[in-house]
């Protein structure tokens, strides 16, 4: 019986050997193999055709490892460089004497011509550097030798054997096999097909399971996990997933509640350093008016003119205050669009011209945008307070894995070194720093003020993927 499983292996070796699938398995291995020690001589200028010699010898029986049905001692090898030159041959006078060193005619080998220069080419499908069903029953393989950086090709070893075939094989072993042979090849080819099958099937069913999950995750539905209670090392990894997805769940849900606790001490320190004071002035107004309106009409009317004012600019803070809550767009729209539409409604409401360049425009994560966005908004809201500007340019930049923001405006400036930083300030660098980016505050008194920041952005679009707009 021992005998019929190793006949029945050696009659399995050798049909995938004449299929294709051992040659080109090894290909694989002998290129990890042996491409180190042969790129080391091949690399030299010129190359080192004795340590080639030499290293041919010293590896002829070590060869035949990989594959014990096809390859030998006696089988033939040569090593050919990258100007087509042999430049060793197993053995030495494989293609005549003299040969060694000069242009290889590879048409003295059958079926060396189509993958000796399919290698030489740079060839990466393995299919295309061996042949098979050869006069002789022989096989041809073609190994390329790249260089470290695997930019060049800087020579091929190739193989030549002689390899049993199927037919040759049963010849001489049915005989002695008889029918044992065949009811035996019967139930295995049964067997493993159905046990194949039922195998396959299972595990198709869990990786479509893992599929379905990691695609509802990576839209952020993390309420789908993977239901597999096997105890094999898929099952744990389903299990590492779902733990991984909870913990996920957990970290984005907190982020967001601190976003939220975030935004709303802002908005608090806003409402306490303008509206709450403009209002509390507009109050103290309307008491001088009360005591004035009977003993001085005309200073009461100036008195309610002030309060007018206040009333003006304390409606432009809460309209700024109220254009700052809606930051929810941003998941809809994108950052630029979201920046233009926030600057054409800023403008309309405090007459200030404003002007938005974008370029390179692509997708960004939302973690990267709404920084941006919430800095952009800070800086149009220290405009209205404190610049006293007629315009303002945002150029929004999308270039060698950076994104950059930069606002300018025309107004007052100040001076960077001895002004007092207020929360705005702060906050746009405490933004910028959590992402590991940079920002630059330049103004001058008179002279108007350029605030610019830059966020690594991850990989750069391609061409296709870039939307430039002006």
């Amino acid at each position: 019986m021992e005998f019929v499983l190793l006949v029945g292996l050696g009659l399995l070796l050798i049909a995938l050997l004449n299929s294709g699938i051992l040659p080109a398995q090894l290909i694989e291995s002998s290129s990890g193999s042996y491409a180190p020690t042969l790129r080391f001589y091949l690399a030299q200028t010129p190359p080192d055709q004795d340590g080639i010699r030499q290293w041919l010898d010293q590896v002829g029986a070590a060869y035949s490892a990989n594959l014990p049905l096809s390859f030998d001692a006696t089988d033939e090898m040569l090593v050919v460089g990258a100007d087509g030159r042999l430049l060793a041959a197993r053995p030495s006078d494989l293609l005549g004497n003299g040969a060694v060193g000069q242009p290889l005619d590879a048409q003295a080998v059958p079926g060396l011509i189509d993958p000796l220069r399919a290698a030489l080419a740079g060839e990466e499908d393995v299919e295309q550097l061996y042949s098979l069903g050869l006069p002789g029953g022989k096989i041809v393989i073609t190994i390329p030798i790249w260089d470290a950086g695997h930019e060049q090709v800087l020579g091929v070893l190739a193989g030549i054997a002689v390899v049993p075939t199927v037919g040759s094989l049963l010849r001489d072993l049915l005989p002695i096999l008889g029918v044992s042979l065949l009811v035996f090849i019967l139930i295995a080819a049964i067997a493993g097909t159905l046990f194949g099958y039922l195998a396959a099937r299972r595990l198709v069913h869990r990786l479509n399971q893992l599929s379905e999950a990691t695609l509802a995750w990576s839209q952020g539905d993390f309420s789908t996990l993977v239901d597999d209670p096997s105890g094999d090392e898929l099952g744990q990894l389903a299990r590492r997933l779902n733990d991984m997805t909870l913990q996920l769940e957990q970290l984005l849900e907190t982020r967001r509640e601190l976003a939220v606790v975030e935004e709303r001490n802002r908005l608090a320190r806003e409402l306490h350093d303008s509206v709450k004071q403009q209002a509390f002035a507009a109050a103290a107004q309307i008491n001088g008016v009360r005591t004035l309106l009977k003993r001085d009409p005309e200073a009461a009317e100036t008195h309610l003119e002030e309060v007018e004012r206040l009333i003006y600019e304390l409606r432009q803070e809460l309209t700024s205050l109220i254009l700052e809550l809606r930051p929810a767009a941003l998941e809809d729209k994108g950052l630029a669009p979201a920046i233009r539409d926030y600057a054409v409604d800023w403008s309309r409401q405090n007459g200030i011209t404003c002007n938005v360049r974008v370029q390179g425009e692509r997708s960004l994560p939302l973690e990267i945008e709404q920084p941006l966005f919430r800095i952009t908004q800070e800086a149009l809201a220290n405009v209205v307070r404190h610049s006293g500007a007629g315009s303002v340019e945002i150029a929004l930049i999308y270039a060698n894995g950076d994104i950059s923001l930069t606002i300018s405006d025309d107004g007052d400036g100040f001076d960077v070194n001895n002004s007092h930083k207020g929360y705005g300030l702060k906050s746009m660098r405490e933004r910028v720093d959590s992402l590991d980016g940079a920002l630059s505050i330049n103004s001058e008194l008179g002279r108007g003020t350029s605030i610019s920041c830059t966020l690594p952005a991850g990989k750069p679009a391609t061409a296709d993927q870039e939307k430039p707009h002006e």
